[in-house]
């Protein structure tokens, strides 16, 4: 039998071992469940399926078959002498760990079985070829979430992209070979790409897709596990389950998006699923190893490596965003309630009004604002989450007050806190955002007119978050214009509280955090 540790791999050849009793899937995963059927057929031995997420149980519809998700502790009503389990999650050797709390090894004498779906199955063959090979001078990148859930851009920016372009600026090339893993490596290797400028003007710099994992082309295939195999350092900003079965001696590092306000929905342990991940403070190393399930030498208090980029002010984002004239920039970051299709789960709930912003909430509202700033001579820039369904949002023109969304960034190839070391003050809710732009000690507003439906549907890492917000409160459209004018007179009311917090959320105020981050690592 293929084994992985404890764990049997089903394969054709031992799959009669499991006829005759009942199956237990263990972990809920729609596309593992569809592949299992398709593979193996449908039939009432499959009893349903064992996960430790209370947000899937319930009847699910897979593959047109009706298949009921539980809790462990249905165990407690189920006769083991006639089951059998297979894992179907990229985390098996988790969901095993699980698992045996549940059920006593010395009676339950029949193995445990793991499904590999085709990746997983792939991925395993490629680590067995390469387990006696030694590590190579690779440092291996790759941003934003899993690949379901790709935006445009997202693949090439936020806190990963920053420490490549450190990296580059500081020759990093010449010892390592810098590969990203990204969806369309055309974009950065073909003349007519839109980033294709990395690879013809450095060197061992490489882009490669990430969807070549289970490619038909066996030479990107080849290529794919070439690096994620051997690569040293592994770093990513969101999704990790590609690197789920990566060698002791291969450093993981989650460098996340933002230490914000928000708590995280779903809690899953990530201890065992990178090496280490970086925070901006001590009081965010606390707050992130609960959240995330981590252990304190997993934290790298470092700053993030894209706060370097506030720092950086240049006109010329101004200009490529082709943005009015005007005596001062406000930035208003509303984060996303409905998200985009394809990432409903991500929804928190909607804005029903005529806008989909808050407090802004009319047309009416919005001329009276326009009016408002352009007597002032700001211009307000209103930046939408790149998850944000922009149809529940009013695409308005209007001369000061202009919306932007995330492919008007990646078109003009400007990430957010490049563009917010432009802004003269910035307008939030609940983003991480805000947290970064403190750094540059200018006035910040919250709009907080559905704080108590937020708290309800999300929550927040802080239990009185009123004292953490740095800066003005805005419940109302008269607190949002009150802002904009003391913009306009050079007022900054909150900066004492905003210096006090910035003191305890940030551990360092300057552009060095990339810097950290490598010395840390000792890359």
């Amino acid at each position: 039998m293929e084994k992985t540790d404890e764990l049997v791999i089903l394969t054709d050849k031992n799959y009669g071992d499991i006829s005759g009793r009942g199956i237990f899937f263990v972990g809920y995963s729609p596309s593992y469940l569809e592949q299992y059927i398709l593979k193996y057929g449908y039939d009432n031995s499959i009893r349903g399926v064992l996960d430790a997420n209370a947000r899937n149980h319930g009847k699910h519809d897979v593959d047109g078959h009706e298949i009921e998700v539980c809790g462990f502790d249905t165990l407690n009503k189920v006769n083991l002498d006639d089951t059998v389990f297979v894992i179907t999650d990229d985390f098996f050797k988790e969901v095993y760990s699980t698992l045996l709390q549940y059920i006593d090894e010395e009676k339950y004498n029949i193995p445990i079985y793991v499904f590999p779906n085709r990746e997983t199955e792939i991925d395993l063959s490629y680590r067995k070829k390469y387990e006696i090979h030694s590590l190579e001078n690779i440092i291996l990148f790759r941003s934003g979430p899993h690949a379901a859930s790709y935006v445009n851009g997202m693949d090439f920016s936020d806190n990963a992209r920053a420490l490549f372009e450190y990296m580059l600026s500081n020759h990093y090339n010449d010892k390592y070979e810098l590969v990203w893993l990204v969806k369309n490596p055309d974009d950065f290797t073909q003349p007519a790409g839109k980033y294709y400028r990395y690879t013809r003007d450095y060197r061992n710099v490489s882009f490669i897709g990430y969807d070549w994992a289970d490619s038909e082309d066996m030479d990107k295939r080849d290529e794919y596990y070439r690096v994620l195999c051997l690569a040293k350092y592994i770093f990513f900003t969101d999704a990790y389950g590609f690197a789920r079965n990566s060698r002791k001696d291969q450093v993981r590092v989650q460098l996340w998006h933002g230490c914000g306000f928000k708590t995280r929905v779903n809690f899953v342990r990530c201890e065992k699923r990178y090496e280490y991940t970086t925070v901006i403070s001590d009081l965010y190393s606390d707050i992130h190893r609960e959240i995330y399930g981590l252990n304190e030498n997993q934290m790298l208090v470092t700053g993030y490596a894209k706060q370097d980029w506030l720092f950086d002010k240049s006109d010329d984002y101004m200009t490529r965003l082709e943005l009015p004239a005007a005596d001062k920039y406000v930035f208003w970051l509303p984060t996303f309630r409905m998200a985009k299709s394809g990432l409903e789960n991500l929804n928190e709930y909607e804005y029903q009004n005529q806008t989909g912003l808050p407090i802004v909430n009319t047309l009416e509202r919005c001329k009276e604002l326009n009016l408002y700033l352009k007597e002032r001579n700001i211009v307000l820039l209103v930046k939408l989450h790149p998850f944000q369904d922009k149809t529940k949002i009013m695409n308005f023109e209007l001369s000061n007050m202009v919306m932007i969304d995330n492919d008007t960034l990646f078109d003009s190839d400007i990430q957010i806190n490049q563009l917010l070391g432009c802004a003269d003050a910035l307008i939030s809710d609940y983003s991480s955002a805000a947290v970064d732009y403190m750094l540059l000690d200018r006035p910040i507003a919250f709009t907080l007119d559905d704080v108590e439906e937020y708290r309800d549907s999300r929550g927040f890492v802080f239990d009185n978050i009123l004292e953490w917000l740095p800066g003005d409160e805005l419940y109302n459209f008269e607190n949002f214009c009150g802002f904009i004018d003391r913009v306009y007179r050079g007022e900054d009311d909150k900066a004492e509280k905003r210096r006090r917090l910035t003191g305890i959320m940030h551990k360092f105020h300057d552009n060095e955090s990339c810097r950290r981050i490598v010395k840390a690592l000792k890359i």
